[in-house]
């Protein structure tokens, strides 16, 4: 997963995460091994709020921070992208997979979500090569301690998380070009999804992750 940290709507860091079981958002904390808890969750700090040039703003996001200390964890695997809300600040996201659209969508605490649905993903983007409609979003956003999505531009949220498996934004970028080149462009052909997962799984399989099974646990 690629995951990307904006403060005030302004890309604070970003990295590339590398653990099949997937990773555990947390404050920074000197000290702390890279790899925690008994399936070796990969640690992924949030950047310290020192970067941000208006002191008021650093000011209430340290003191957002200090209701987010247990952090939330993230696996991806073929299925999609799942989150656990662990902290006791409020999260909101988006992504395909969210039941309701176009307004705040609060993940409960200890509840596994899917966020993100590759399939689905895979569909629409195969509708895209097809129709040239819109490139399907392969985005799952977090919004830390504000409602989301809502009205407020985007630069008001203190804190926002992008998300996204690193083979569907590779492909969004793939058809964002082939969406630039005009109409001369050959429209491939729509192939069947076990071909359509062969076909991604070769453009990145140093990145793949396992199955996220149904009754498989994502433990602190």
């Amino acid at each position: 997963m690629v995951i990307s940290f904006y403060y005030g709507g302004k890309l604070a860091g970003q990295t590339t995460t590398t653990c099949p079981e997937g990773c555990r958002l947390v404050l920074s904390q000197p000290g702390l091994p890279k790899l925690c808890g008994p399936d070796g969750l990969e640690l992924v700090s949030f950047p310290t709020a020192d970067i941000i040039p208006s002191e008021r703003q650093r000011q209430v996001t340290r003191k957002l921070f200090g209701h987010l200390e247990r952090g939330v964890l993230l696996h991806s695997s073929r299925k999609g992208v799942f989150v656990k809300r662990l902290c006791q600040g409020r999260v909101f996201c988006s992504g395909n997979a969210v039941v309701c659209r176009g307004r705040p969508n609060k993940l409960e605490r200890e509840e596994v979500v899917q966020v993100f649905d590759t399939s689905q993903f895979f569909r629409e983007l195969q509708q895209f090569y097809a129709t040239r409609s819109h490139l399907p979003d392969n985005r799952v956003v977090l919004c830390f301690g504000e409602e989301y999505p809502d009205t407020a531009p985007l630069r008001s949220k203190l804190i926002l998380v992008q998300v996204e498996q690193l083979y569907a934004r590779q492909l969004v970028e793939e058809a964002g070009k082939s969406c630039g080149a005009g109409p001369l462009m050959p429209v491939p052909e729509e192939p069947q999804p076990d071909q359509a997962f062969r076909m991604f799984s070769d453009i990145c399989a140093s990145h793949q992750r396992p199955f996220f099974r149904e009754n498989q646990q994502i433990t602190v």
